[in-house]
């Protein structure tokens, strides 16, 4: 496994917080209908999770008429803010893939659909700023990541050839996109995540109940 670079989804990939979804959707349903239990189709659950807060407000209240956009983002955006705070943790192995890679100089970046404010809440509160110097979001380049355009962003900041610059994603969506573009992948399980099959888009794959300490021994 020749790496030179390493583009890091964050939620669902170095952070468990994408159960922030299910229990997102309760708060909507309770605000707006009064039902805990409404739950959207499920095209529109996977297709919120690759894109903006602000895209995703918006996608929200078009399909179901809630509130405003803006009320939707905040909802979103507060609660997302209080699961990074209390409740997210690493994935098994990511704390010692980046001290890991910090040792061997491996450059490192974030590539991610949450806006950067979001971001600094779980970098200021893991200490992330060590490995990770640079965050490049989806907000920034202007497209979600069923387009190519935020992987591109990060290698060309990160300066590494793209056949040596390692894409790091739980989404298949997102992984398929960076491989298209002719990076290598590493996709990673999370039960969160529709039971997509992630092996199949992936260059290596962290399966459940698997760690990324896998990945140290082919580097």
């Amino acid at each position: 496994m020749e790496i030179k670079g390493a583009i890091f989804d964050l939620d669902g990939t170095l952070i468990n917080s994408l159960f922030f979804w299910e229990r997102f959707w309760e708060k909507l349903g309770e605000k707006y209908l009064g039902d805990k239990n409404f739950l959207p189709e499920l095209d529109m659950q996977k297709a919120v999770r690759t894109v903006t807060f602000v895209d995703a407000s918006e996608m929200i209240h078009g399909k179901y008429g809630f509130g405003t956009p803006e009320e939707i983002y905040t909802l979103m955006h507060d609660f997302c803010v209080e699961i990074y705070q209390k409740e997210a943790t690493f994935k098994p192995g990511a704390k010692e893939l980046l001290d890991y890679m910090k040792s061997r100089e491996i450059k490192m970046c974030v590539a991610s659909a949450s806006m950067p404010d979001l971001l600094r809440v779980i970098f200021d509160r893991f200490g992330l700023d060590d490995y990770v110097p640079k965050i490049i979001s989806c907000a920034e380049v202007g497209k979600g990541k069923s387009h190519p355009d935020v992987f591109i962003a990060a290698q060309n900041y990160l300066g590494t050839s793209r056949e040596n610059t390692w894409v790091f994603e739980d989404s298949a969506v997102s992984l398929r996109t960076a491989s298209d573009a002719g990076f290598p992948t590493v996709g990673v399980f999370d039960k969160h995540n529709f039971g997509v099959n992630v092996e199949d888009v992936s260059t290596e794959y962290i399966a459940e109940g698997d760690s990324f300490l896998r990945l140290i021994e082919k580097m």
